[in-house]
């Protein structure tokens, strides 16, 4: 019992607290508590367990459930024929679903089924999802036949401290939670209400009023009308919410261009011959593409910028971690970057920006890239591809919008709610054109990502 006492230490006391990954096979399992709350203040009974699992692995641990939880892992057997007159119980308490729970382990059929093991929390990492870094990768990801998602949650972490949430691994939950958003078209706002309440355990990342701890001057941001009214990738109340830093960050087990190894064998292919002194990171979130760049040239000053402000203080703290003396973070709308000189930097960077807006903001924001870059500078952009075939436009957009115009309010918008305004408004390489860029070069990577390169 002492991996059990130590880990109910942790849960309970300030640190954070993040559940390890359980792999073996169930022995005992037991409800011995009631009385706490999950993050959407339901009432949850614990459950210990034990495992016969490998030496390196826990032998012990825990999960929470609620009562209908008890309730669909009942139907589940049911559904499955592996419901040997259980007797569930008519009402939830501790005696009535512990002896429950002493019951299902009497059955050898059930103790191996994925219904028991989804339900306990167990044998299901998801580390094997590559999410879109490749097709392959991304169908296992929406077509729920080629990869099982497990019925129940693993237990979720608890966070206490900013720091946690950044230098903290990603947990199994958080995985799941990633792959549920795919596969949620169908319950989209049960989905959604499941995801807030969850964020709003996350630190949120905030500062002072008017946010003037990450203004690069007194002036405040001019937060365009699209910023906060259609929220992408379904983060709630979007990218100014700081609760939802960690989830976007997290997005570096899953897309190609906010792996740094990845960000960072491209620049080197690309740009490793330059010596640039100043590079700009527009739209940095958490800073991997500046902290690549600052890495790749450590002569250079290196500037990210991001228009929200709780992404802006992630990355100033996970710098002090990494302590990288060449680069910065501000607040700021690309849009509008008058506060920095014209033609003043050798290399401005983005990645998954421009995909993220409307077609006008986008040539706003390619507009003053433009301006800001000195003659001879280069533009590098990791984007979503652009498709000269309008039939694959089209799929693209059906695919990542559910079909839903960014502005039909209310509307289940999709993942991404303005890839019609990148496909079919921005139209990347001619924009880059029109606004006065020349050798443009688009790179193709994988289905999701290419590489755009231009200079002035």
């Amino acid at each position: 019992m002492k991996i059990i006492t130590l880990l109910l230490t942790a849960a309970v006391s300030s640190a954070s607290y993040l559940p390890p990954y359980y792999e073996g096979t169930p022995v005992s399992a037991g409800v011995v508590g009631g009385d706490t709350r999950d993050f959407s203040r339901q009432q949850t009974f614990r459950i210990n367990f034990s495992l016969e699992a490998e030496v390196h692995m826990p032998q012990q641990g825990f999960v929470h459930r609620t009562w209908e939880d008890f309730v669909k892992f009942d139907h589940l057997l049911t559904t499955h024929l592996l419901n040997f007159n259980l007797q569930f119980p008519d009402e939830p308490s501790v005696e009535n679903l512990d002896a429950y729970i002493k019951r299902v382990m009497t059955h050898d059929r059930i103790i191996s089924s994925n219904a028991l093991h989804d339900f306990l929390g167990i044998n299901w990492s998801g580390t094997d999802l590559t999410f879109l870094q490749d097709l392959p990768g991304f169908l296992n990801v929406v077509i729920p036949p080629l990869y099982r998602c497990p019925d129940f949650p693993p237990e979720p972490p608890v966070f206490t401290s900013e720091v946690d949430a950044i230098t903290a691994e990603e947990t199994p939950f958080e995985i799941w939670v990633y792959l549920s958003a795919f596969r949620a078209s169908g319950n989209l706002q049960e989905y959604l209400k499941f995801f807030d309440n969850f964020l709003n355990t996350c630190p949120d990342f905030s500062g002072e009023i008017d946010d003037v701890d990450v203004l690069p001057n007194e002036d405040l941001i001019n937060y365009p009308e699209h910023f906060n009214m259609t929220f992408v990738h379904f983060l709630p109340r979007g990218y100014l919410n700081g609760h939802t830093v960690r989830m976007s960050y997290l997005g570096k087990t899953k897309f190609n261009f906010l792996n740094e190894s990845k960000v960072e064998e491209w620049v080197r292919t690309y740009h490793g011959d330059k010596q640039p002194k100043r590079i700009l990171d527009i739209g940095t979130g958490p800073g991997f593409s500046a902290f690549t760049f600052a890495r790749v040239f450590p002569e250079a000053e290196v500037i990210g910028i991001d228009m929200a402000p709780p992404y802006v203080r992630f990355a100033r703290q996970w710098n002090e971690l990494r302590n990288v003396s060449n680069v910065q973070f501000y607040a700021a709308n690309a849009e509008d970057l008058s506060w920095l000189e014209s033609e003043s930097f050798d290399l401005i960077n983005y990645a998954y920006v421009l995909h993220e807006m409307p077609a006008d903001n986008a040539m706003m924001v390619i507009r003053e890239m433009h301006r800001l870059l000195r003659p001879g500078g280069t533009m590098n952009g990791f984007e979503v591809p652009y498709f000269d075939s309008a039939l694959e436009r089209e799929i693209a957009v059906v695919f990542n919008t559910w079909g839903h115009d960014w502005q039909e309010a209310g509307g289940p918008q999709g993942p991404e709610p303005y890839t019609g305004e990148y496909m079919d408004g921005t139209r990347l390489p001619e924009a880059l054109a029109v606004s006065g860029f020349n050798e443009i070069e688009q790179i193709d990577y994988t289905f999701f990502d290419s590489l755009f390169i231009a200079t002035k």
